[in-house]
């Protein structure tokens, strides 16, 4: 609904629950409302608006603005007049629209008056004088429930217990959102079937003050009564949905607590359907139904991905989302691509111990051979993850891993322990998309072990962060910043896989896979033990399926553990092609390195693959 509409319904709701007769009005109009032709006159009158008053904000004149139906650029609705007849008419029932608008944002004493004046060359101008006056206060807001002469638990007499604070405003959408809050209130506190009988607002206009109140029929106050859990041909254990509902049986009735109970529900992933309704009251509590539709539990995924620098891989994955009925997650995944081949095996236990905690798994087995490095590695770890708030998790976890990395350092072996401590903070709104919020990560490993059966120990830490903010509707600008620092003595004490990288499709795009950085006698990378990167994106939604993008990459792995500002970042710059698709974009990004090494760099690079970059 447009908002000029919203508030001029509001306004005339309010106007007639007011008993004030001290601004009571005429509306009748002598003479028959003429009738308006559809199809637009050629002789339409030549005019335009204007508003006038003294101290009128901004935003109050942008809704009267809003509500004005006579408008000399419309292109639809009822045609503009042809008449000077029609247009003092026309002009005048704008003018109590915009009155209206003013008493929906408590300015009851105010007027406002239309004139039409000729301008030179025969065109007219409409004129409205806006007198705003004092505005309206609320002096009171208090509540009154039929059955309950004399209050009772949960009976909130006054606004000011549900937030109101002293000397505001008697707008519209104040006297509504109380309203409304009331309602919810006693719908939280045990009063289900509470509902509004009608609402009276006094204007005493000498004073500009208000004094509203709601009659409302509370009804009787209920518990929580037993929970019934129903999930026909489901396989999820029945205890672990109750542990899930925010219900608990012989509590006082809460809506809110329902509406968490459908949250904590959808949040698993494992329902099509949840319907949650109360049943007959016994003895005083509602019983509580909670009927339950269960996914297909397993879901097989295939992916596809391109570079010129790191040829083609293929993907796939088999995932089975509730696995001993408690929403346990196994992943096992197997990638095979020109440099990489791996597999892969993921575990996930939620509420491990306590209701906002996970236990988490992982084992990799995989073989590499890129231009840095060849490197074969098995990788396992277990960790617990923690929902700290709304917006950050953290994990801690133990990992082991043994490898043997060949590069320019020779062959060496590892067998290392690690102990990764991570902090997440992520309002993003989109798991591959994002157009809005903020994702950040910070991690920090201490490894120790052996390395060609010497003793060796460093520590890594990483922070990445991207933000994403839409100025207007399908544009969308992307920002993202990495730092990363490894303390080494060497770096040939830590494996290939492990250091730093830079280039690539998800690093800086216009240099080869890992390309990025310091590189031995014959050109090859050898990674860091420290890196920096940034990156823009200029995201635009062009069609429904279909979007561009400009970018800019900066960044470079270092050989010392801080970077050395002494040596210029490399910088890469292209366009881009989104495909959107319901599990997220396509993307096709091409590149150019603007910093070009000679007989180091390519032309350019092509980059192919599900996904946005950052």
């Amino acid at each position: 609904m447009p908002a000029a509409i919203k508030h001029f319904a509001i306004a005339v709701l309010l106007a007639a629950l007011a008993a004030a007769p001290a601004y009571a009005e005429e509306t009748a109009e002598s003479g028959e409302r003429e009738a308006y032709s559809w199809e637009r006159p050629e002789s339409a009158i030549a005019f335009t608006t204007r508003i006038e008053g003294r101290r009128i904000p901004d935003y109050l004149r942008s809704l009267m603005e809003e509500a004005q139906a006579l408008r000399p650029e419309a292109e639809d609705g009822v045609p503009p007049p042809t008449t000077l007849a029609q247009l003092r008419r026309r002009a005048e029932e704008d003018a109590k629209q915009l009155k209206e608008v003013l008493r929906s944002e408590a300015y009851y004493n105010g007027s406002v008056s239309a004139s039409v004046r000729q301008e030179q060359g025969g065109a007219f101008e409409i004129v409205y004088l806006a007198v705003l006056g004092p505005r309206t206060m609320i002096r009171s807001f208090t509540m009154r429930y039929s059955g309950h002469p004399d209050g009772g638990p949960g009976l909130v007499e006054d606004a000011t217990e549900l937030g109101l604070q002293p000397e505001r405003a008697a707008t519209a959408q104040r006297v509504i959102d109380l309203t409304q809050q009331a309602i919810q209130h006693l719908y939280n506190n045990g009063y289900p079937d509470a509902q509004l009988d009608r609402r009276r607002v006094i204007v005493d206009l000498s004073a500009s003050l208000a004094d509203a109140t709601l009659f409302i029929t509370a009804g009787e106050r209920y518990l929580f009564g037993p929970m019934l859990v129903t999930n026909e041909g489901g396989r999820t254990d029945e205890d672990y949905v109750r542990e899930l509902a925010a219900i608990e049986p012989g509590t006082i009735y809460s809506r809110a607590q329902v509406d968490a109970t459908t949250d904590a529900l959808r949040k698993t992933g494992l329902f099509s359907g949840i319907a949650i309704s109360s049943g007959e009251a016994e003895d005083g509590a509602l019983p509580q139904r909670i009927e339950l539709t269960e996914r297909e539990a397993r879901t097989v995924r295939l992916g596809v991905q391109w570079s010129t620098s790191e040829g083609a891989g293929v993907t796939g994955s088999w995932e089975h989302r509730n696995l001993f009925g408690r929403a346990e997650t196994l992943t096992l995944a197997l990638s095979i691509a020109e440099i990489e081949q791996s597999a892969t095996a993921d575990f996930r236990k939620p509420h491990f111990l306590r209701p906002d905690q996970s236990l988490l798994a992982g084992f990799e087995i995989a073989h590499e051979d890129s231009e840095a490095y060849k490197e074969d590695r098995i990788k396992t770890g277990v960790s617990l993850e923690r929902v700290l708030s709304e917006t950050w998790t953290g994990s801690l976890g133990v990992t082991f891993q043994l490898s043997e990395t060949e590069d320019s350092n020779g062959r060496i072996s590892y067998q290392l322990f690690g102990v990764p401590l991570t902090l997440r903070y992520d309002t993003s709104d989109d798991l591959l998309d994002p157009t809005e919020g903020l994702r950040a990560m910070l991690q920090g490993t201490p490894y120790f072990g052996t390395s060609d059966e010497k003793a060796t120990t460093f520590t890594k830490l990483e922070g990445v962060a991207a933000t994403y903010l839409t100025p207007v509707d399908g544009l969308t600008f992307a920002f993202r910043g990495r730092y990363g620092m490894i303390a080494a003595g060497e770096t040939a004490d830590v494996p290939g896989s492990t250091r730093f990288h830079a280039g690539g499709g998800g690093s800086v795009r216009g240099y080869g896979y890992q390309m990025a950085g310091p590189l031995d006698a014959n050109n090859d990378p050898t990674g860091g033990r420290s890196v920096l990167e940034a990156n823009a994106e200029a995201r635009w939604r062009a069609f429904e399926d279909i979007g561009l993008v400009a970018f800019i990459d900066g960044g470079q792995a270092f050989e010392n553990t801080v970077p050395s500002f002494s040596d210029p970042l490399l910088w890469g710059a292209g366009l881009g092609l989104r495909y959107y698709t319901p599990i997220g974009p396509v993307r096709a990004d091409v590149a150019i390195p603007l910093n070009r090494r000679k007989s180091v760099d390519d032309a350019f690079q092509i980059y192919v693959s599900l996904g946005q970059a950052f």
